[in-house]
Parts: structure tokens; sequence; C-alpha cells
């Protein structure tokens, strides 16, 4: 067996740090009866904020490690599992998304899509592992997504204003 143990041990860190934020994005709403119990707005202020960077922070790996993993030498023997992976996570968020509302529904999906945007970029740069265009799939995705996400968060908000809605 011809590994490097440098090269097995990232995989291992990338997937282990994606299972924790995928934990992170299934079970987060289970946190919010114990933020609500706090005396303080302050306090559920700040919980809550944190919450939120964790979330964030957690959504990195869900979107990097399938390009990491499938760029690597044992990319062909994990892409198999890798991808199996993803998707089984992604459709169990859109699930959890039909299953709930406001704004958990909102991150369910968020983490979905996140889950796939990294899954396709993913795929695309393994498959362009040879050419220079490979390293430059990832962040452009990256780029894109947030692009998507803000442009999300425009249109959400202009939905309810009364110059939108005409009667």
């Amino acid at each position: 067996m011809n590994v490097v143990l440098l090269t097995l041990l990232q995989g291992v860190g990338s997937v282990t740090l994606s299972v924790v934020a995928f934990s992170v994005a299934l079970t987060w709403p289970a946190l919010t009866a114990s933020i609500e119990g706090m005396r303080t707005e302050r306090s559920r202020l700040l919980t809550y904020g944190g919450l939120g960077v964790a979330l964030l922070i957690a959504a990195v790996p869900i979107y990097l490690a399938p390009g990491l993993l499938l760029r690597d030498e044992l990319g062909f023997a994990l892409s198999i599992p890798l991808v199996a992976t993803w998707v089984i996570a992604a459709a169990a968020l859109v699930v959890r998304g039909l299953l709930l509302t406001g704004i958990a529904r909102v991150i369910s999906y968020s983490y979905a899509i996140v889950a796939c945007a990294g899954l396709l970029a993913g795929i695309v740069s393994g498959l362009y592992a040879q050419h220079r265009i490979a390293d430059t799939i990832t962040p452009t995705g990256g780029f894109l997504l947030a692009l998507a996400a803000v442009t999300g968060i425009v249109l959400w908000s202009n939905t309810d204003s009364p110059t939108t809605q005409r009667a």
C-alpha cells in the first residue's frame, strides 16, 4: 500500500469537519429552546449571534471538503462514498426544510444548496485536476454562491414592502 500519511490525514480531517458541520446544520434548532430560556435580551442576542457565526463557519467545510477530497491521490477511491454522503445529507436537509417553518426552513434549504454547490464544484474541480482551471473553480463557485445568497436576502426583504404589492 503506497499511501502518504499526510494525504490520508488531510482526507480524514476534511471528512471529520464535514460530519461535524452537517450535524450542526441538522441539530441547531434544538438549541433555540435553551436560548429562549435565557433571562436577558442581551444574552439571547449574543447567543444567537454566536450561533449564527457557528452556522456560517460550519458552512465552509461543507462547501470546501468535496473539492479537497476529490483532487487528492485517493480521490477516485473516495469519490463514490463522498458523493453518496453529500447527496444523502443534502436530501436530509431538504426533507428537514419541508418539515420546518420560518428561519429554520430557510437555513436548512441554505445548507442543502451549499452542500450541492460544494459537491458540484468538487466534482468539476476533480475532473479538471490536471488543468490550471481546477484552481479557479471552487473560489468562483463560492463567490457565486455568496452573491446568490445576498441577492436572495435582498429579494426576500423586498417582498413585504408596499411598493412591490399591487392591489
